[in-house]
């Protein structure tokens, strides 16, 4: 009797996962290995011969040659004996004990120490929420419920219909558009647009596209390439007043940002060495040979930085940049276009700011009727 090898686990239990042994010997709650992921072209089962007239151990009899083919699979047109995959998603065998691929991964429930981190390539619906120090990487994304302090990465689109309760910690990026019932203590990148139908409070933003709050925005630094739009109340509160940002690509403002820290960590690392020099806990070679390396990053950072400004300057179309507030404009909101900068000192309503002849000028109405 012919004999099928799997290349993924044919009696895998996504409601029976256990927790995995990282190489020091320690416990991973979780990474546990929700989903098998597999991608088109990839080889999911293929015929081997018996040996002494038994199959290998987890291989599995067939009385002929005939895959259990279901949807999205095919047999391999360059070797008759291989089962492979025609989209991307996950495998297993369904109810009909056919081997298939889905493209969309549904879990019923919250994204918690049951199911782990969640990595996946195709798209991927949460009906629950995201616990804190959760990880989630898919492709188009849409979350039901509350995204807490987690990371969640899409390569497509990324919904929350829950809204975001970030704690300062939440990490919330998409290469495509982003939109959000609420945000509040979060890290919004986005490679697109991000609406927020609700208020977005304390929250740092870097969208590439247009960014529209339809209710209060509060906080920041935020980040935007031509557009901010608020609908109801821009700034105000007791927390750090309100920026906003346009006029410079996001993405190479949010590459410079980390260089920055990179180069505060490595000044820290020199001082470190310093330190040790003169208390004598180290050699005075190393110490010396530490901070040369340290300062050959440095350099290079620096460097690196300045190409990204310089790229900054030449892509800039200030002109059109535009920050729209329908409602009022509290007192101590921080405008930047471009180089420009305006601190609004009284209440204003209906208003919008643009760049003309270097400087931010003010505007009303918000939107043209």
């Amino acid at each position: 009797m012919p004999c099928l090898k799997h290349y993924f686990n044919p009696d895998f239990d996504y409601q029976n996962l256990k927790p995995t042994q990282k190489q020091d010997g320690s416990t991973d709650f979780y990474n546990i290995g929700y989903v098998q992921s597999v991608v088109i072209g990839q080889v999911l089962a293929e015929w081997k011969d018996e040996e002494n007239g038994v199959c290998a151990n987890g291989y599995r009899h067939y009385p002929e040659k005939i895959f259990p083919k279901g949807p999205h699979t095919r047999i391999n047109p360059d070797d008759p004996n291989q089962l492979i995959a025609t989209k991307n998603g996950y495998v297993f065998y369904n109810a009909d004990q056919q081997i298939m691929v889905k493209e969309l991964l549904n879990i019923r429930g919250d994204v918690g120490l049951s199911t782990g981190n969640i990595f996946f390539i195709g798209d991927l619906v949460v009906h629950g929420s995201v616990k804190s120090a959760l990880e989630i990487k898919a492709y188009n994304i849409n979350i039901k419920g509350v995204i807490e302090q987690a990371t969640i990465k899409a390569g497509g689109f990324l919904k929350c219909d829950g809204g975001i309760k970030g704690n300062s910690i939440a990490h919330i990026e998409s290469k495509g558009s982003l939109r959000a019932s609420f945000c509040e203590n979060a890290t919004l990148i986005s490679g697109k647009n991000i609406i927020i139908d609700k208020s977005c409070m304390h929250s740092t933003v870097y969208c590439e596209g247009k960014f529209a709050i339809k209710d209060r925005l509060s906080g920041g630094p935020c980040y935007s390439n031509q557009y901010i739009y608020v609908g109801g109340q821009l700034g105000g509160g007791l927390s750090i007043p309100a920026q906003l940002i346009v006029g410079y690509s996001p993405k190479v403002l949010l590459q410079i940002n980390k260089i920055s820290k990179q180069i505060a960590k490595l000044r820290i690392r020199i001082e470190h060495f310093e330190k040790d020099k003169l208390d004598g806990d180290s050699s005075t070679a190393s110490s010396a040979d530490n901070i040369e390396k340290c300062e050959v990053k440095i350099k290079f950072l620096n460097h690196k930085k300045k190409h990204l400004w310089n790229e900054l300057e030449q892509t800039s179309k200030l002109e059109s940049c535009r920050i729209m507030c329908s409602g009022v404009v509290k007192p101590g909101v921080e405008i930047s276009i471009g180089q420009a900068f305006l601190q609004v000192n009284e209440p204003l309503e209906d208003v919008f700011f643009y760049y003309e002849n270097h400087e931010i000028k003010v505007g009303s109405p918000a939107l043209k009727k």
